[in-house]
């Protein structure tokens, strides 16, 4: 009986340490793959243009409403009570007209980078999934939000890289 258990126990081992071995724990670090993607530095570029543009739209209008000041301020000696107060409704109206288009301004610049940094996210996301298979990693973590990386862990930040084509 204790043969049969010695067979069994030294038959057991390299198995077991087979199994130890294919579950590998890796960490990635998420922020030095993204800010290399070029996908991530294209969305930067159309960002900063859209911000561009709308800030530019911003600016017109608020041109306006200082040149429309300017010309109240001059001349409202001279204007009627009534047309005063039309041309204080149409300051104010360019006044919420301006705080309007900021709102929305801030909604088109937050919708754009969603709609443009989901697709960079799904593709490392895939490849992380990619990786950690080919590899038989058992988990993959953020190194971000790690508290202790062991130094038996394994860095896949180089293969996550070469997986997305980046150097």
């Amino acid at each position: 009986m204790i043969k049969k258990f010695l067979l069994f126990a030294l038959l057991m081992f390299p198995v077991l340490s087979f199994a130890q071995e294919s579950q590998k724990i890796a960490y990635v670090k998420y922020q030095d793959v993204i800010l290399s993607m070029p996908e991530y530095r294209l969305m930067i570029d159309s960002l900063q243009k859209s911000e561009q543009e709308l800030q530019n739209e911003i600016n017109i209008i608020s041109d306006e409403y200082t040149k429309k000041l300017s010309e109240f301020v001059e001349q409202q000696e001279s204007m009627s009570e009534s047309i005063k107060i039309r041309r204080r409704e149409e300051l104010n109206g360019i006044q919420e007209r301006a705080q309007n288009f900021q709102i929305q301004a801030q909604q088109l610049q937050e919708e754009l980078q969603r709609s443009l940094f989901t697709p960079i996210q799904n593709k490392f996301q895939k490849a992380v999934e990619d990786v950690g298979a080919e590899n038989n990693f058992l988990y993959v973590f953020d190194s971000q939000v790690m508290l202790f990386i062991s130094p038996t862990a394994t860095d896949a930040t180089p293969l996550v890289k070469k997986k997305l084509g980046i150097q």
